[in-house]
């Protein structure tokens, strides 16, 4: 217990020692006052505190894969983030509860697709697309990474909850299915296969480091990391079959490799 006790300490000093500066005035960091000077989206949300519901908005994205790719505000809702004047910065965004905004449900695939076109391309291939023309709710994008695409589920049993929110086990809702079951398995499937790839690279450091020649390890690294993309692609669509056998390739090659690279004393 002590030892577990000194490694979430030490977790919390890592995160914390690397955290950015905050400027108080501003209400900004440093670092996004200068990549985001031009942007004012950025700037002047960055100073709001209240509502405090629209100023968590930005703290949401501020630790978001989107904003440390540089994705901003205007990028999902529109705008024009050269302006100036509130209302000419706030053209065409519309709530998204409306079928005019970018990120209404049936929308969302379309503006995400701009930059995941695969895994969009795959997502209106789903049932869960389709329904959407029907009368009953279905899951858009952020039905899964919520509304700032700050969420990727990784761990099992929450992505188990999130699919039971509609797919229930005690015949409430329609198409009860173990489906909840079957997809956090293919999560987990995810995971393993991601690991072994990740150790399998650690090892082919170590070699190099050693001057052996791992080329052909390598090629095979990148070929099963090939097939768990189309794996994670083919989960979009929610076809767990084909996404659970695609990662389990990938988890099962990747042990040999990663098992042939130890017997080498690596």
């Amino acid at each position: 217990m002590a030892g577990l006790k000194l490694s979430v300490i030490s977790i919390f000093i890592l995160a914390t020692a690397v955290l950015p500066a905050v400027n108080a005035q501003k209400g900004v960091t440093r670092s996004h006052l200068s990549t985001y000077r031009s942007n004012n989206c950025v700037i002047c949300h960055s100073r709001i505190t209240d509502p405090v519901r629209l100023s968590a908005k930005f703290y949401d994205w501020m630790n978001s894969s989107h904003e440390r790719t540089g994705v901003t505000c205007d990028k999902c809702h529109g705008g024009n983030p050269l302006a100036k004047d509130k209302a000419a910065a706030h053209a065409g965004v519309a709530n998204p509860s409306s079928p005019e905004s970018t990120l209404y449900q049936k929308n969302q695939p379309g503006t995400c697709g701009k930059c995941h076109q695969a895994i969009s391309d795959a997502f209106v291939k789903s049932d869960h697309f389709k329904q959407m023309n029907g009368p009953d709710f279905s899951a858009s994008c952020n039905t899964c990474h919520l509304h700032m695409a700050a969420n990727v589920v990784y761990w099992p049993p929450d992505t188990a909850r999130l699919c039971a929110a509609c797919h229930k086990s005690d015949g409430t809702a329609p198409k009860s299915t173990d489906i909840p079951v079957k997809a956090g398995d293919v999560v987990a499937a995810f995971t393993r296969a991601d690991e072994v790839i990740d150790w399998s690279y650690f090892l082919v450091k170590e070699g190099r480091k050693k001057r052996i020649n791992l080329n052909s390890e390598v090629a095979e690294l990148q070929r099963l990391e090939a097939i768990l993309k189309n794996a994670k692609r083919s989960y979009h669509e929610f076809n767990l079959k084909d996404s659970r056998a695609m990662a389990d390739q990938a988890f099962l090659e990747g042990s040999k490799v990663k098992n042939r690279l130890a017997k080498r004393g690596l």
